[in-house]
């Protein structure tokens, strides 16, 4: 913590040199891997470029850790059958899985839960915006650098509540290409002065650190609303200048993505949305039945169904149904079943349609129409 150093110990009679050690990018991961795993029995599937890839943001000492948890998964392995059971590629990527780093200790990151992009739903305009401006930039910077253009700064997703603007951001986490810091609408609103605009620094601070990441503003109509507005003191105008100085200032963004994502756009502030800030608008719509379909096999792909279920033939019916609120309706199905016996096996088309009188629409048509035509005019803008 460099900032916390009285600045009298940087006087040139005392300390006049300052080195910082940053975070190993990928090749120094790979390099340090060789060295920490030499000793260690691998598997010929054991791939340590792959599990380079899969640890931004991790020290020497997380790589350390990550070792420590493949040896023991392989001696746990190999305890009651072969005791010379060597350490494989799953060892490893698990061991990445439950090896928390020290740059992402102490704040809060969103969970994939082991999801990807592949699994959700539907969605397809929206994921290819997703990766062009945010995994591209990652896996292919020398192709942003061969055209000299800079890759996007930021990306605002919006649309009806329930929509799978969360969900689409956990599965970007579970590409394992970036760390993930979300931050709800007005967990950065402090009633003191200056701390609102310290706990941005912090948080971009931190994102840097961790790099390449990505920064979730969850909510961020809450967090940036328009300026001149507000009745608390100042707060929120000051913490909308101090994003606006992180998005787009003097010291510019190194691998850091910020998305946010909101159900009321018209909302923000305008200086957010221009170029070198939030400047990719995507717009997640309601799904129609061919998504309500992807989403419903997305969401029931553990859920035992039985023979008389049509996925295609019930999200055809269900209108005004929200991602989230297809993704009820199965769970509502399953807790059907378990009603009717806990040694339940299946859910049935009888079950859903109880499930369906208890789950219903909860998208609002009026607010779809009002961002339906908010993307109109940003398109035609």
């Amino acid at each position: 913590e460099p900032e916390a150093l009285d600045p009298r110990l940087r006087a040139p009679d005392l300390v006049d040199r300052e080195l910082s050690v940053g975070l190993p990018d990928a090749a120094t991961r790979r390099a340090l891997l060789e060295r920490l795993l030499a000793d260690v029995p691998r598997a010929g599937d054991v791939d340590l470029g792959a599990v380079a890839a899969r640890t931004p943001g991790f020290v020497v000492a997380d790589l350390a850790a990550v070792r420590r948890e493949a040896a023991v998964s392989a001696a746990l392995r190999g305890a009651g059958s072969d005791p010379s059971e060597q350490v494989r590629q799953s060892d490893l990527l698990d061991a990445v899985g439950s090896v928390r780093p020290i740059s992402l200790s102490g704040g809060g990151t969103l969970g994939s839960g082991g999801l990807t992009l592949d699994d959700v739903g539907d969605m397809t305009e929206v994921k290819a915006a997703l990766t062009e401006a945010v995994l591209w930039p990652l896996r292919h910077p020398d192709s942003f650098a061969r055209l000299g253009v800079d890759a996007p700064r930021g990306v605002l997703l919006y649309g009806p509540p329930g929509g799978g603007k969360t969900f689409l951001l956990r599965a970007l986490a579970g590409s394992g290409d970036l760390n993930v810091f979300a931050v709800k609408g007005a967990e950065l609103l402090d009633k003191y002065v200056g701390e609102s605009e310290r706990a941005v620094r912090e948080l971009f601070r931190r994102a840097g650190e961790a790099a390449p990441a990505l920064i979730f503003l969850d909510e961020v109509d809450a967090l940036a609303p328009r300026r001149g507005g507000s009745t608390d003191a100042g707060v929120a105008d000051r913490v909308v200048a101090a994003l606006l100085t992180e998005l787009d200032g003097a010291t510019p963004l190194r691998e850091v993505v910020v998305v946010g994502a909101t159900n009321r756009p018209e909302l923000i502030d305008p200086a957010m949305l221009r170029p070198g800030r939030l400047e990719r608008l995507v717009f997640v719509p309601p799904p129609d039945a061919a998504a309500r379909a992807d989403i419903l096999r997305a969401a029931g792909r553990d859920v035992p169904l039985a023979d008389d279920v049509d996925l295609d033939a019930l999200a055809s019916e269900l209108d005004g149904y929200s991602a989230a609120d297809c993704a009820a309706l199965l769970r509502e199905a399953a807790l059907t079943a378990m009603r009717e016996s806990l040694d339940a096996g299946e859910v049935t088309a009888a079950h859903l349609a109880t499930a369906r009188r208890a789950v219903r629409a909860s998208l609002d048509p009026a607010q779809v129409a009002e961002l339906e035509a908010y993307a109109r005019r940003r398109s035609d803008g």
